[in-house]
Formats: C-alpha cells, structure tokens, sequence
C-alpha cells in the first residue's frame, strides 16, 4: 500500500485587499503637504496669461498673486523648519534619556556602597556597629519622574558623604555624580527648549497653509465662475486649475 502523501503546508495567506494597511507614520504632515502641491499648481497657472489679467478684473490682481506666491513659498520652508525641529527635540530626548541613564548609574554606585558597608560592618552581628542602609532607596524606582529623580539624586550625595561611604568620602570622589546631576538638569533643559521651537514652527506652518488654502481657493472661485462647467469647451481651463469638469466649485 502506498505512503500517504503528506499535506502540503498552507503558503503564507495573502491579505486582504480589501482590509486598510496600516500606513508609516510620514516625516511631514501629509495632508498639508498635497494642499501646498495643490496651491503651487494653482498660482502656476494663475500668473500666467490670460488668467493673469482675468484676475485682475476680479481683484485678484498681481500684487495679490505675488502674495499668494510668497506663502506657498513660506509654507514650504515652514514646513522643512517644522520636521528639523521634531527631530531636534527627538535628539534632546535621547540625550535626556542618556543623560538620565549615566545620573542613575551614579546613584546605584551609592547604594552599592552602602550595601557594601552594611556587609562589612554586620559581619560581627554587633547591632551596636552595625550600618543600616535605611534612606538609601534600595529597591525602589530612582527616577519615577523628573522631579522624583532630582530629589532622589540631591538626597543620595548628601547622605553618602555625611555616611563616609567608601569611594564617596571626599568632594572629588562625589563630583562625578555631581557632574551628572548638572548635565541631566541641562538636557531636561535642553529638551524643553527643542520641544517649544518645533510647537512655535507647528503654528506658523498651520497659519501659512491656512493662508495658501484660503488664497487658493479664492483664485479657483474666480476661475469657476470664469470658466463654468456648463460649457464643455472650459474643461481643459478647469482641469488646470484643479476644478471639476461636471460640477460647480465647492471651495
């Protein structure tokens, strides 16, 4: 009797095209970024003629144009600005986070000092002699929060000195830490600064875009009514300027 053939495992399942794929997070605002593609199409054609003096006759005239021109060009520098200052405030956060790591390191080597004493004087089970390493924080969590962490740390050095920890006797032995302490507060600093540049260029780049929006769809307004839909010979004049061919503008 023959072997029985084995099955033939499954092949990898194949989505769903109907099921939406989850999109990567982009670098810019995506959504404002066809509106500026949008707004430079339309100012590319409106400058020129016969739109350009067709305009004009309906107050969009060149120095109107100019400006409209002016805040596509600043929206798009804006808009650069704004993904430089995300990621300087996303190099201030790995610096925080680095600094924050060395400033924790430091105080673990306080409470191994302390552990370290305590071993060394319990070894006679003398309590008279005995070191405690109660105030030490040991086991528990060093940096909660910013504010836990700069308590935590303060009250660490000034117990390992008054305690003559060993390795933490002296000034000198204790300013690593104390270097530590002050860069961590420098690169919280530093973060907090970063983090207010990228929300002030976020909204002047909303502002810009909400301007270029409006002067867009001001020109295309003008233009609708210029070159309505209800002629077919208007299409290609309104395929120009980004406007349907079967229908009135709504913008």
């Amino acid at each position: 009797m023959p072997e029985p053939t084995p099955p033939v495992p499954n092949p990898d399942p194949t989505p769903d095209p109907a099921t939406p794929q989850r999109q990567p997070r982009g670098y810019f605002n995506q959504a404002q970024l066809e509106e500026i593609g949008v707004a430079e199409d339309v100012h590319l054609q409106a400058v020129k003629a016969p739109y350009k003096e067709e305009l004009a006759k309906l107050d969009l005239d060149a120095e109107w144009l100019t400006g409209f021109g002016t805040a596509i060009a600043q929206a798009r520098g804006k808009t650069a600005e704004t993904g430089q200052s995300s990621d300087q405030r996303h190099a201030a956060k790995l610096n925080a986070d680095g600094a924050e790591r060395v400033l924790i390191v430091c105080l673990q080597k306080i409470q191994s000092a302390a552990k370290q004493k305590h071993r060394m004087l319990a070894e006679d089970d003398d309590p008279e002699t005995n070191f405690p390493t109660d105030g030490y924080l040991i086991g528990q969590r060093l940096n909660p929060n910013r504010d836990g962490l700069l308590q935590n740390a303060e009250a660490l050095i000034l117990k390992a000195k008054a305690d003559q920890l060993p390795g933490h006797k002296t000034d000198e032995e204790l300013q690593p830490i104390r270097d530590a302490l002050k860069d961590y507060r420098a690169a919280e600093t530093g973060q907090s600064d970063a983090g207010g540049d990228a929300e002030a260029d976020r909204i002047a780049r909303d502002k810009l875009v909400k301007k270029i929006t409006s002067r867009r769809c001001a020109v295309q307004n003008a233009i609708d009514g210029l070159y309505p839909y209800t002629d077919d010979d208007n299409a290609p004049v309104r395929r120009l300027f980004k406007l349907p061919v079967n229908r009135p503008f709504n913008g």
